[in-house]
């Protein structure tokens, strides 16, 4: 996924401009099968540009260089500074709540991918994806790392 996104630092959180595209790299780990599961398949794709996102979570990396926010389910990456956004997450499942862990190596988020809100974790990249909880009766909200990591 490829945005251009140009703003002031303290509009961030006021002004995207986006399309979603299917992403090039982000993968998933499968979950583990549930019989009751609705199926994940998509039956349409949807693109579309937006000026605004309202109700998004950003987290700003450590090293302070680049924002991870969520948009309508998926998670994605952006300079501070502007620039290109870079979808980490896509799919039906809706991800959220994204935080940078200590080293910026990796995020965590809340994701219902395997079928109730549970945490996950990705790679910076977008790659392996992984639950860190497999829960079908708690709902996690806001997830955050120890200062260990």
């Amino acid at each position: 996924m490829s945005t251009r996104f140009l703003f002031p630092a303290r509009l961030l959180l006021a002004v995207c401009a986006l399309v979603a595209v299917p992403p090039a790299r982000a993968q998933r780990v499968s979950a583990p099968a549930r019989p009751d599961s609705l199926p994940m398949e998509p039956a349409r794709r949807l693109r579309f540009t937006t000026a605004e996102g309202t109700w998004m979570s950003v987290d700003v990396s450590p090293d302070g260089h680049t924002i991870v926010f969520d948009l309508l389910g998926d998670l994605y990456t952006i300079p501070i500074a502007g620039g290109t956004a870079t979808r980490i997450t896509s799919g039906t499942a809706f991800d959220a709540q994204p935080r940078w862990s200590p080293d910026g190596r990796s995020i965590t988020f809340v994701s219902d991918w395997s079928g109730a809100d549970n945490v996950w974790t990705v790679d910076a990249d977008g790659r392996n994806a992984h639950a860190v909880t497999r829960d079908e009766r708690t709902t996690f909200i806001s997830p955050a790392w120890t200062p260990d990591g």
